[in-house]
């Protein structure tokens, strides 16, 4: 898998990182999540099923570590719902 495909799961993707939970969970509310960070670690694991918005979180505090790195966003983003 490339760095430019931006098809990996949060789980792959937590696992590159290297980051912590706690460090996924702080990073997630930094760009606005509200999850608490055993609900943060659920979903990465796939125990708990996050909704599109959630997995969009999660997946965008990943990326930004990956961005810090030079790295590209690897983590796929999920389409979310919208209502007209």
């Amino acid at each position: 898998m490339t760095w430019l495909e931006p098809s990996m799961g949060l789980h792959e993707g937590m696992v590159l990182s290297g980051m912590t939970y706690g460090e996924l969970w702080l990073r997630q509310v930094a760009v606005g999540g509200t999850a608490a960070e055993l609900e943060v670690e659920a979903y990465v694991l796939g125990l708990l099923s996050a909704d599109s918005y959630q997995h969009n979180l999660i997946a965008q505090a990943l990326n930004e570590h990956f961005i810090e790195l030079g790295k590209n966003h690897p983590v796929g983003y999920r389409e979310v719902a919208t209502t007209e």
